[in-house]
């Protein structure tokens, strides 16, 4: 157990989220440095006399763990994807009690990281924290929707309620329209899920009553304000989004009811963010500080966010990161400029008759590139006026990729597919598909 997870257990008063969340808000920001650098120091340390794969990539830069007191001390050294899916188990320390698996957007094969049930239990702690921040209570009811197969986030939701006792219900990624038949009785306060299953209960409850909820959080993908509006909409309660990854069991960050950014969880991990441009934004980089089955030592997040300056008017203290802007990964050269997912969410977005799976597909015609905009349509949907619309919206967000297109230099295209057939069975839809041949 960690030196604060220690601390907070032996408070005399309230219970141990309550008492985590009160350490949150109390500790100096300076002391919190200490401790992190301090931890930094003994992973660093730790990982060389464990791990095979630290232990090769230290002694063949020749770093010496000893004289390493900073992440800047380890140069251009850093823990990817790739490394974890190419030798997991070199990255394995201590016996493993438990493993989840991680696919992301990018790649068909899985991530894999082991954890023990004491790492469990601690990130479940910092989840309790979280949540009691957002007011959840004793007297709450919760119910996740997370798919349970291989996957961090349903576990993670778990041990935070066995942390603080709360009621929960572990549905499994139901259909949403059962969902909403077999919880209706349950008297649920807070639902938690990925953001477009729970954009998919609410056009139901839209249609047949929204319950009386307290709170609703997304985790597991991002989502326009425009769709968190809409959710509020019909609920009449806060939308709350959550910010996790596989290899972090799940803890990096969570939104406060001011919805100012991500606080980070700096009890457990050491943020950084490198290859920063003039307004900040760069990758995200972390450390996993109380770890010791597979500690991950500067692992690139692949998410691409910036520092939020000043302290936040609604919320939590402690550091926070904006909302992610987009992949280090999905940024794609082609003959419109360079494009990422982010930029076509106000595109996508509150089109009556889509669902809110969208893929963007680049490929060559007459040797120009060619955007193909692949949606789902709902029975409504009307393809020529769904093309107007977009080719509408285009024109006007992209005035100059527009002129571009009317002169012949690459395409825009539209397809219309049924409702699920983008996504299939993959859990996270990768938004752009690049098939040209270079």
């Amino acid at each position: 157990m960690s030196l604060l997870n220690s601390i907070v257990y032996k408070f005399p008063f309230g219970n141990p989220a309550e008492r985590g969340f009160w350490l949150y808000k109390t500790v100096p920001p300076s002391f919190l440095r200490k401790i992190e650098e301090e931890n930094f120091r003994h992973t660093v340390k730790f990982v060389y006399e464990h791990s095979k794969f630290y232990k090769k990539q230290f002694d063949e830069r020749k770093i010496d763990p000893s004289k390493i007191k900073t992440p800047a001390d380890l140069g251009d050294f850093y823990t990817t994807p790739e490394d974890i899916r190419k030798s997991p188990d070199d990255f394995v320390c201590l016996k493993a009690d438990t493993a989840y698996e991680s696919t992301g957007t990018t790649s068909k094969k899985t991530k894999r990281v082991y954890f023990s049930r004491t790492e469990v239990k601690e990130a479940g702690w910092a989840g309790a924290v979280g949540l009691w921040g957002l007011g959840i209570r004793p007297e709450d009811r919760m119910a996740s929707a997370f798919d349970y197969s291989f996957w961090v986030s349903g576990p993670v939701l778990q041990a935070s309620c066995e942390v603080q006792g709360w009621f929960h219900v572990e549905a499994g990624r139901l259909d949403p329209a059962d969902f909403y038949e077999r919880l209706s009785d349950y008297k649920l306060s807070v639902i938690v899920g990925d953001p477009s299953w729970l954009l998919a209960l609410t056009e139901i409850a839209e249609k047949k009553g929204a319950w009386p909820l307290k709170l609703m959080i997304g985790g597991g993908e991002n989502m326009t304000e425009e769709t968190r509006l809409y959710i509020e909409g019909v609920w009449k309660h806060r939308f709350i989004l959550s910010y996790g990854q596989t290899e972090a069991f799940g803890a990096i960050g969570m939104e406060s009811l001011g919805r100012e950014g991500y606080h980070l969880n700096e009890f457990h991990n050491f943020f950084e963010i490198i290859n920063r441009d003039a307004e900040g934004y760069g990758e995200l980089v972390y450390t996993t500080l109380n770890r010791r089955v597979m500690p991950l030592l500067r692992y690139r997040s692949g998410d691409i966010t910036r520092f939020l300056t000043g302290s936040s008017k609604i919320g939590f203290p402690g550091r926070r990161i904006e909302k992610l802007k987009g992949r280090v990964d999905e940024w794609t050269p082609t003959g419109m400029g360079n494009i990422a997912p982010w930029m076509f969410e106000s595109v996508f977005t509150a089109l009556p008759g889509i669902t809110a799976d969208w893929q963007i597909v680049i490929d060559k015609e007459n040797n120009r590139d060619r955007l193909v905009f692949h949606l789902e349509g709902k029975k409504e949907a009307a393809g020529d006026r769904l093309k107007e619309e977009i080719f509408s919206r285009i024109k006007k967000e992209f005035a100059d990729a527009w002129k571009m297109h009317e002169m012949g230099l690459f395409y825009f295209g539209l397809e219309l597919h049924s409702e699920g057939a983008l996504r299939g069975n993959e859990r996270k839809l990768k938004r752009i598909v690049d098939r040209r041949k270079f």
